[in-house]
């Protein structure tokens, strides 16, 4: 942004300390201080912005009490203070104008520049200005953006005399929920709460039948997001572009995805090294991440947790005012260049070999989701988008995009018809079924069972081979790890039915599995003297769960008193627990993260322990508990609280 010549910036101390008055005599280039008289043009003292009042009623106080950071179409007061009685300036005053100016080349012809009269006669649809009080020293003025403005920060500047401009500060304007005019606009309260200002989230991993609630800590109000994602934002160079939420979404998702593409370490191929990254990448919150991504410093995160990319983007878009939330799709096909079917193969022991494989059945797949209208769209479209991580040529709401959404019958019948691809068909004189029964998951190091039936409704016998195939496969489709497989025959009576029943016994597998893997479990049944030979195939994605972390605390607590809160672990395993740390983080809970180096917990037993700590916020804050060990990293769960103020004595 350009600042006036006539002015120095300079270094103003009580800025740097965050004083809320900008107590700032305005200077020349000379350094010196002019006065103002009575022959000489209107001077200004300082310039208050409020910033507490105004960002209280903003709903972004959680970012800073400093700096003025407000929303578009939401009016916010400033307070002009002069440098001798506005009286002596009557026809002055008549010919006072604000000017809001953004990005590095402001123009009002791409409106990244504004100037508005201080007048209620001003266009209400576009930047107005009014003087809500006023003295002979000072001036009330309400200042409003428009519910379309261009986001990000801006320079505010009273022009006198259609002349000589004051720098009266800088602020940063955000999209804005609450304005109905706004293209983010979110109609339920509880909703924009949730989706803006909620910094506690929960991501949902696992399978579709047995899945858990990961807490994650989105943080989009800390004190340094705000700066790297308007810093992130700037290497987009469509300033004039940044009043649509849908172009800064797609940005942004493309910017983060590069990033991310630069930042992560390849999925670890060996149980040893699956730990040692483990270790190295704590998934606890987004800060850390988009601070190690756009600098460069902190830790890398594994592309076998690469959901931290929807996390981390629904951060960003959360801080800039777009409400955003994080979402779980289960059995999800990834990667097939826009077919309607995946490629899978598998050999004669009914293991998967990842070959020739065209796209990927995901066993969950993470994606960010961003509330706004689409104009550009056909009726019906507004309300939660996809975030995708590139931008489609065109942009959004592009000839492509609405391409798509009216040739999506036409491709998926041109595919049934000339693909070549059918579903199996029924009609054989002799056809065999299977069924698999499997758990939807099984405990690290136990046992479980899963039976297979197979029916055979034709009048004669059959001989049928049965093979069991158990693979470790990560989240998003890639094999781990082979860890069992066995193969069997029988014969299997005329319209008879046959029940097998088999031990899943992690002492049996070839390796332990990977850590954050699940396990495949596939069947293949092959009627070995038919012709032609006649197959069945079944499959069931199984997860496998840790040790349980058990927190136990009150659901309120009172603001500076201290609260405790006690963890229970109970060993299942048939080895002991050994090199035992627990990590204990929550926003106005904890001060910094504490780590606690804990006993080996043996076979059968139970640990158990107590903590206390001094809560310092008021309102809902959460707790989260973090245990690793030698066995399993990463085992979390959490428990909120509401913190109220202390009672003031009658």
């Amino acid at each position: 942004m350009k600042v006036p010549p006539s002015f120095s910036l300079g270094t103003d101390p009580e800025r740097q300390h965050g004083a809320t008055v900008q107590d700032r005599h305005f200077l020349w280039s000379s350094g010196e201080e002019r006065p103002a008289t009575m022959g000489q043009a209107m001077g200004i003292k300082n310039c208050d912005f409020q910033a507490a009042k105004n960002n209280e009623e903003h709903h972004t106080k959680a970012i800073s009490s400093q700096h003025l950071i407000v929303r578009r179409g939401q009016p916010f007061t400033i307070i002009l203070y002069f440098q001798a009685p506005v009286y002596a300036f009557p026809s002055t005053l008549k010919k006072v104008a604000l000017i809001a100016q953004t990005g590095e080349h402001p123009s009002k012809a791409n409106k990244t520049q504004a100037m508005f009269p201080i007048s209620r006669l001003g266009d209400q649809k576009w930047w107005n200005a009014a003087v809500e009080d006023r003295d002979d020293q000072c001036w009330t003025i309400s200042v409003t953006a428009p519910a379309d403005a261009i986001i990000g920060r801006y320079l505010l500047l009273l022009q006198v005399l259609g002349k000589k401009q004051f720098l009266l500060g800088q602020f940063t304007v955000l999209f804005n929920p609450w304005a109905r005019e706004d293209a983010v606009f979110l109609k339920k309260e509880s909703q924009r709460r949730e989706y803006v200002l909620n910094q506690n989230g929960l991501i949902y991993l696992g399978t579709a039948d047995c899945f858990h609630a990961e807490p994650w800590d989105f943080g989009q109000f800390e004190s340094s997001v705000i700066d790297l994602s308007l810093g992130l934002l700037s290497m987009d160079k469509q300033v004039e572009e940044w009043g649509n939420p849908e172009h800064v979404a797609h940005i942004l998702g493309a910017l983060l995805h590069a990033l991310k593409e630069k930042s992560v370490l390849p999925t670890p191929q060996t149980a040893a090294a699956a730990q040692e990254r483990a270790l190295l990448s704590k998934r606890r919150g987004s800060v850390p991440i988009l601070r190690q991504w756009i600098t460069g410093h902190g830790r890398p995160v594994c592309d076998s947790q690469a959901w931290v990319f929807a996390a981390v983007a629904c951060t960003v878009l959360r801080c800039l005012g777009i409400p955003a939330r994080v979402i779980t799709t289960f059995a999800s096909a990834q990667g097939t260049g826009g077919r309607l079917f995946v490629d899978e193969y598998y050999n004669e022991e009914g293991l998967q070999n990842g070959e020739a494989q065209r796209g990927r059945i995901w066993i969950f797949q993470t994606s960010t989701e961003c509330w706004m209208t689409r104009p550009a769209l056909p009726p019906g479209y507004d309300g939660w988008q996809i975030l995708y991580p590139r931008v489609p040529s065109g942009g959004g709401g592009s000839p492509q995009e609405k391409e798509v959404l009216e040739k999506v019958q036409e491709e998926r019948m041109r595919y049934e018809k000339h693909s070549g691809i059918h579903p199996p068909s029924l009609k054989t004189a002799e056809p065999l079924y299977m069924f698999l029964e499997a758990p939807c998951s099984v405990y690290l190091g136990g046992n479980a069972q899963f039976s297979v039936s197979l029916v055979n409704p034709s009048d004669q016998e059959r001989a049928v081979q049965l093979a069991f195939g158990l693979q470790a496969i990560y989240y998003n489709g890639i094999l781990a790890a082979e860890l069992w497989k066995k193969k069997q025959s029988l014969m299997l009576g005329a319209n008879m039915v046959n029940k097998t029943i088999k031990n899943l016994a992690f002492f049996h597998f070839e390796q332990s599995p990977p850590e954050n893997s699940f396990l495949r479990l596939t069947v293949m049944a092959t009627a070995t003297q038919s012709e032609p030979s006649l197959s069945c195939f079944a499959q069931e994605d199984i997860a496998i769960c840790r040790p349980y972390l058990t927190i136990e605390m009150p659901e309120t607590a009172e603001q500076y008193q201290l609260l405790k809160a006690s963890v229970r672990l109970h060993n299942f395993l048939d080895a002991p627990m050994k090199d035992c740390v627990i990590s204990l983080f929550g926003r106005g809970l904890i001060y910094r993260e504490r780590r606690y180096r804990l006993a080996s917990v043996w076979p059968g037993n139970t640990l158990h322990t107590e903590f206390q700590f001094t809560p310092t916020q008021v309102g809902l804050q959460r707790l989260t508990v973090e245990m690793d060990c030698d066995m399993f990293q990463n085992v979390t769960n959490y428990r909120n609280v509401t913190v109220k103020a202390p009672e003031l004595p009658a």
